[in-house]
């Protein structure tokens, strides 16, 4: 028996991986949660509830007692079915960071037959330098038996700086986000749903608003970007006060302010599509990151990025798929968008959905099954 555990990961990543599993022939059963049972008995996908509500307006006693049966029941099950394949796809809690990386870890080593961990960063974000996290991770890469990583930057930083054994690292992209339906909305219609005019250049931020992903850089880029009719279209949450009050000052400041619109909160998946395929070009002004999911989510709508050069988010926007900044800064950030609309016809949403159909999840497990053999 194969079984998958997301911990509470991003619900759109795992419905699309065991759906891609599942293309290739695969048998498993997914530990889900409330968030993501319904999906996943609607795509007949077998899974086994033992997380229950993820709702973060819980009281902490609550939350905590709902936590402490999912690692009962998750232990028990496991058991049961000794032997059995574990692939962990989630993330390790930060605050949880010794029970899951040290204790959740040693244990799905021991009572599985194989143990695979899917390393979506080297470290947490925001855990960077820390080195209390460091000497856990070192620990916590010694345990499994394969771990699968999103980038070959991820896969050095393991052989490096954990000295992790390069055989034991599989590479696979993150697939294309296909959770988002998309209908026959055009863009005129989105943009009428948003207050805005067919002859807007809109850019959008998508997703969460957290520091490293760089919104202020945008907002002050937006400034001095020189684009006839440009608007810049925020949708995302915060979950930092202080960063979201810096934000906030920043539009206020800004000289483009009136040309700012800001859309706060979490954004439901039938929503997605108004916001893409309203925009022209997303923005991932970002200060540090390994990977985007939100470059995959622009896949599935066909839309081209203009992004920092950080990660390895230059290996995945070549050939038409958008632009790297030349630099991360204000300046560089600018240029490029500048850069973009001047040449906005040279990307064409029905050759960037061609172009990327490599990136299915169908075709990305694929690579994965000689691990589950």
């Amino acid at each position: 028996m194969l079984f998958i555990i997301p911990h509470g990961f991003e619900p759109n990543y795992t419905v699309g991986f065991v759906k891609g599993l599942a293309a290739n022939g695969i048998s498993f059963c997914v530990i889900s949660s409330d968030v993501d049972e319904i999906r996943l008995n609607g795509a007949n996908i077998d899974n086994v509830n033992l997380r229950g509500s993820q709702n973060s307006k819980r009281l902490p006693i609550i939350k905590a007692i709902t936590i402490l049966k999912y690692y009962l029941k998750l232990g028990t099950l496991l058991v049961k079915n000794r032997g059995s394949v574990v692939h962990f796809t989630g993330i390790f809690g930060n605050a949880s960071i010794l029970i899951d990386g040290i204790f959740l870890n040693a244990f799905l080593k021991f009572i599985g037959r194989r143990y695979i961990y899917t390393a979506h960063n080297s470290l947490p974000h925001g855990k960077e330098k820390s080195k209390f996290f460091e000497w856990i991770y070192n620990i916590a890469y010694k345990m499994p038996d394969n771990i699968v990583v999103h980038t070959e930057q991820t896969k050095r930083e393991l052989i490096n700086r954990f000295s992790v054994h390069e055989g034991k690292v599989t590479v696979i992209s993150i697939g294309i986000n296909e959770e988002m339906p998309i209908s026959g909305m055009t863009l005129q219609e989105a943009r009428s749903r948003l207050g805005l005019s067919e002859q807007d250049n809109v850019i959008l931020f998508f997703g969460k608003a957290d520091e490293y992903k760089g919104l202020d850089t945008l907002i002050s880029a937006f400034d001095i970007i020189g684009v006839p009719n440009a608007k810049l279209l925020i949708s995302g949450w915060f979950p930092s006060r202080n960063y979201r009050r810096k934000i906030t000052n920043a539009i206020s400041a800004s000289n483009r302010r009136d040309d700012i619109i800001l859309r706060e909160g979490f954004i439901r998946n039938e929503e997605v599509e108004v916001l893409f395929k309203a925009s022209d070009v997303v923005a991932l002004p970002y200060r540090h990151i390994y990977q985007s999911g939100v470059v995959f989510l622009c896949y599935h709508f066909g839309k081209p990025v203009v992004s920092t050069d950080v990660g390895s988010l230059r290996e995945f926007l070549g050939d038409g798929l958008g632009i790297v900044a030349e630099t991360n800064d204000v300046e560089g950030f600018a240029k490029s968008l500048k850069h973009f609309f001047e040449n906005k016809d040279q990307f064409i949403s029905s050759k960037i959905i061609e172009k990327t159909r490599k990136y299915k999840w169908e075709e990305i497990c694929n690579k994965l099954l000689p691990l589950y053999q």
